[in-house]
């Protein structure tokens, strides 16, 4: 019979993310600008120095979408993509600045790029379908609209009917 062997695991990924359950997300006023869920791997930490960063080039935090990208390349050495997730009320005067944080193209499915969305495709497919809608709309062969109503309708509205029925509401 063969000696036992111990399978080892990689334990510290565990230990890290359990100690970040208990611990909870960071509460660090400046990580009421990134929207959660953060990527696999990029502690609140990281994004906390880089908004740091980021905030030093531009305290504006409309301008996080702008700034925030390369301050986490220099941080982490990866590329993120950063999308606005900023919103507001109708009138305008309420507003919440945030972005997210999204490693590479996750939810971008294979079938995308394949879309039959031509404003989405190539350039001259975009210029195409803007040309196709910049056409005044045609009507379809052999109809035509109904004529404006005569007074001999328009007089008998009002009446009741001769043969007993109801009238008809509309």
């Amino acid at each position: 019979m063969p000696p036992a062997t111990r399978h080892r695991y990689n334990r510290e990924p565990m230990v890290r993310s359990l100690w970040r359950t208990f611990m909870g997300p960071s509460r660090d006023s400046r990580m009421r600008y990134i929207s959660r869920p953060l990527p696999r791997g990029l502690p609140d930490e990281t994004v906390v120095q880089a908004l740091d960063k980021a905030m030093a080039v531009n305290p504006d935090p409309a301008y996080l979408v702008e700034t925030l990208p390369a301050a986490l390349r220099e941080v982490t050495g990866r590329d993120y993509e950063v999308m606005d997730r900023s919103v507001r009320d109708v009138t305008g005067i309420h507003m919440r600045r945030s972005v997210m944080i999204r490693d590479g193209d996750v939810g971008h499915w294979p079938g995308y790029d394949s879309r039959r969305y031509s404003m989405l495709s190539s350039p001259a497919d975009a210029a195409a379908a803007r040309a196709a809608l910049a056409e005044p709309p045609t009507r379809m062969p052999g109809w035509e609209p109904p004529g404006p109503p005569s007074s001999v309708e328009s007089s008998t509205a009002g009446e009741a009917p001769t043969d007993g029925a109801e009238p008809e509401h509309s």
